[in-house]
Formats: C-alpha cells, sequence, structure tokens
C-alpha cells in the first residue's frame, strides 16, 4: 500500500510538473501570437499627431496588435524604407509618394491589395472605396496590378495675377484663359519690357530644373490623346505629329510669343510671389503657404484650371501623391492590410489640415471648406494627367528637359530636338 500511495504521489507530482509546462507553453504562444506590424512614414507636422492617434486607436480596438509607428524625413524615407527593405529589417507597411513608388512594384517588393482584409471579394471593390483612378493618380498602379492605397492626392493648377490683369484691361470675371491660345494672348498683354529690357514675364517656369517643364509637358501630350501615363505610350508617342505640336506649344512661350524669358528668374513660385511673372502653371494648393512668404497679397491672384486646346482632352495638371503599401516581407499581411484600412479611413481627420485623401467616405463639404479654391483644385484632380508611372522617371524627365533645353537656348527645331529625344529615351528603356 505505502508503494502504491509513493507512486500515486509520484504520478500526481508529474501530473503537476506536466501542467506548469503545458501552461507556460501556452502562454508563451500566445505571446508568440502577439502581432506586431512595423510601419514607415514621413514626418509632417500637424499630420504625425494624427497619424500616432490612429495607430493608438487601431491597438485599441484589436488589443493583440502592436503597431510601430517610424517616422523619418521626407527626403530620407525612400532610403530608409530601401535599406529596410534590402536587410530583412521589419518593415511591414510604408508610405511613400507617387515620384517613388514605381521602383518598389516594379521589384516586386509590396504586395498587391488583399480584397479579403477590407472585407471585399475583388480588388475592384476596394478600388471603388476611393475615387476614380485615384490609385492611379497616387502612385499605387503598375503594369496593370493594384499595389497601394492613397493617402494623399495634390495636383498643380494655373495661376494668374489678377491685379496684372486689370492692369492690362483684361476682367478677371471674364477673361481668365481657357484655351493655350487665350492664355498666350493674356499673357503677352501682362508682359513687361522698359527699356528693352524685361521686367516682367507674362508667364515663367524653371526650366533649368528638368521636373517642371516635364510635368507641363506631360499634360500638353495627354491633353493632344497622347499617353505618356507608362513608358511605352511615351516612346510611341514620339513618332506622332501631336508630340511636335505640344513641344512646339511650350517652347513658342520663349522663343517666338515672347512671354518668357529665362533670364529674369529661375524659381516661378517665388516670382510669382514677387510680381516678376504674371502667370505660373507648377502651383498646387500648399502654395497659398508659399505666397505669403512674398510680396504679392494673396487677393492679388487666383488658381485656375489648366487651360485646354481648343480640340484636345479635357486633361488638367498633373495630379500627384503618396500612397501606403504592404511589404512582401510583411510577417502578417492580411492584419497589415487592415491596419492600412483603419489608418487611411478618417479623411475627415486630415482635410482640416487641407489634406486630401480621396476616399469617398469624405463628405465633399469639407474639402470645399478647408481647401480654398476646391472649385479649381477639386475639378482638377478629377481630371488631372497620370504622372509618368516608370523607375526611369528622373531619366525620361531629364531628357525631357533637355529636349526643350535644346529648343529655347540652341535654336533646334522642336522635331529635331523630338528625333533626339526618342534616342535618347530608347537608350534609357533598354
Amino acid at each position: 500500500m505505502k508503494k502504491a500511495s509513493l507512486f500515486r504521489v509520484l504520478l500526481l507530482l508529474l501530473a503537476s510538473v506536466f501542467l506548469v509546462t503545458a501552461g507556460g507553453q501556452k502562454e508563451g504562444a500566445a505571446k508568440e501570437e502577439k502581432i506586431r506590424i512595423v510601419h514607415f512614414h514621413h514626418t509632417q507636422p500637424p499630420f504625425d499627431e494624427i497619424h500616432l492617434d490612429a495607430a493608438k486607436s487601431f491597438m485599441t480596438k484589436y488589443p493583440n496588435v502592436e503597431v510601430k509607428f517610424l517616422m523619418y524625413a521626407d527626403a530620407d524615407l525612400p532610403t530608409k524604407v530601401r535599406t529596410a527593405l534590402v536587410a530583412g529589417s521589419e518593415i511591414d507597411t510604408f508610405n511613400i509618394g507617387s515620384f517613388q513608388s514605381t521602383w518598389f512594384m516594379e521589384n516586386r517588393l509590396v504586395e498587391e491589395i488583399m480584397p479579403s482584409a477590407f472585407g471585399k471579394q475583388t480588388v475592384q471593390e476596394v478600388i471603388d472605396m476611393w475615387e476614380k483612378d485615384a490609385i492611379k493618380k497616387t502612385g499605387g498602379f503598375y503594369e496593370g496590378k493594384y499595389y497601394g492605397l492613397p493617402s494623399e492626392m495634390s495636383n498643380y493648377a494655373a495661376w494668374i495675377n489678377i491685379a496684372h490683369m486689370r492692369e492690362a484691361g483684361l476682367n478677371p470675371e471674364t477673361d481668365i484663359p481657357k484655351t493655350w491660345g487665350d492664355f498666350v494672348d493674356a499673357a503677352k498683354k501682362m508682359t513687361k519690357d522698359e527699356g528693352g529690357v524685361r521686367v516682367r514675364n507674362g508667364f515663367a517656369i524653371n526650366i533649368k530644373a528638368s521636373v517642371f517643364p516635364f510635368l507641363i509637358l506631360h499634360s500638353l501630350m495627354e491633353q493632344k490623346g497622347l499617353d505618356w501615363g507608362t513608358e511605352d505610350g511615351l516612346f510611341a508617342s514620339l513618332d506622332t505629329k501631336e508630340v511636335v505640336e505640344a513641344l512646339t506649344t511650350f517652347t513658342n512661350w520663349a522663343t517666338k510669343d515672347n512671354i518668357f524669358d529665362p533670364g529674369l528668374f529661375d524659381n516661378e513660385r517665388e516670382g510669382f510671389g514677387n510680381g516678376l511673372t504674371s502667370t505660373f502653371l507648377t502651383g498646387g494648393t500648399w502654395y497659398w503657404g508659399v505666397l505669403d512668404e512674398y510680396t504679392v497679397p494673396r487677393e492679388d491672384v487666383t488658381p485656375f484650371r489648366y487651360p485646354r486646346y481648343k480640340d484636345g482632352k479635357d486633361i488638367g495638371g498633373v495630379v500627384y501623391g503618396y500612397s501606403s503599401f504592404v511589404t512582401k516581407q510583411a510577417r502578417n499581411k492580411e492584419w497589415a492590410w487592415k491596419w492600412l484600412d483603419h489608418f487611411l479611413s478618417r479623411p475627415e481627420l486630415d482635410i482640416v489640415h487641407g489634406n486630401y485623401q480621396p476616399r469617398k467616405t469624405l463628405d465633399p463639404t469639407l474639402a470645399d471648406k478647408y481647401i480654398p479654391n476646391n472649385d479649381v483644385f477639386g475639378y482638377e484632380r478629377q481630371h488631372g494627367a497620370i504622372i509618368l508611372a516608370s523607375t526611369k522617371f528622373n531619366e525620361i524627365q531629364d531628357a525631357v528637359g533637355e529636349a526643350v533645353n535644346r529648343v529655347v537656348f540652341r535654336g533646334m527645331s522642336n522635331e529635331e530636338s523630338i528625333r533626339i529625344l526618342k534616342k535618347e529615351v530608347k537608350s534609357i528603356s533598354e
């Protein structure tokens, strides 16, 4: 009996040890199931506080999830993201500008949109949660597939000094240019020379920084019915008469119309702000804040829709923005998408500070309330040109900028400059 009792005691002790061990394993397993999401984002007050609150509210809603929200300077972010991806570091989601996003999609470093994380059956249902073409315009689309979700959408509009208009005998109520012909006519009347010296341009662009002429030409080409949203489309366009017509429209402002003297100044945003040019084409809603740094008062200027060709497409200035992505190496991709869905579900908070997030849940009256001249910018966001999606974007924009310079500064014909551009684009794309 004593042996039997001793045996039973030993069995009970072993059972206790097993239960404690099993309990420890269960506790450890629960800890392993804790979901951790590391998100990379650019820092931008006052939005930082809004973003951190989104992470906090997501963790409150899902206590088993931890979101680590890392913020870097906008200029540093692309390098930080690339480094983390190459090194295999923790990075599950990130936000990036449309001018940099193509590299991540082409190199298959990001996931295609996962409908189930949104409670949807198809990718199209997720796309339909945002405004038409918003994903394409903000850099989340590449070669027929959807990867990113829009977090911010901006666009260029045209700007004109209405005090200069009145001085030139133009009526700001009726004479705002609607076509490129109108634009040149108005700019000619506002251009000023004194003693044979240019003192005010009718139009200006920083022609030395290739990105600015490229972006304006991009819209002109699209208005002509050409596809400058893809490398193949851009290359194919270089055999058309329309590409020469669009380039000629642009270069004529300096070479024939005499509304643009590149020697007067370089920075058109500063030049417009100080009254040295009457129009420019590279300002977004953010320009109101920039203008306040200069001498021209707000009441003397107004944004307006990009002029169009009479027989062209209804396309405005380039639309650009930021998109959020899930990385291929994300540890729990469905939860990563759930986080981004939550993160991007509060556009009404961003719009208070002028950040337009094109989710359809946004009350459109809020955009009118918080974005000055949203009647202009809203229309142009819907009709703006979709920027070139290419990992060779910088090289192509430089080649296009040089095509402009050959005509403006070296007197080459537009036709010959396009022939050279075609060779350069082919070489870049190979």
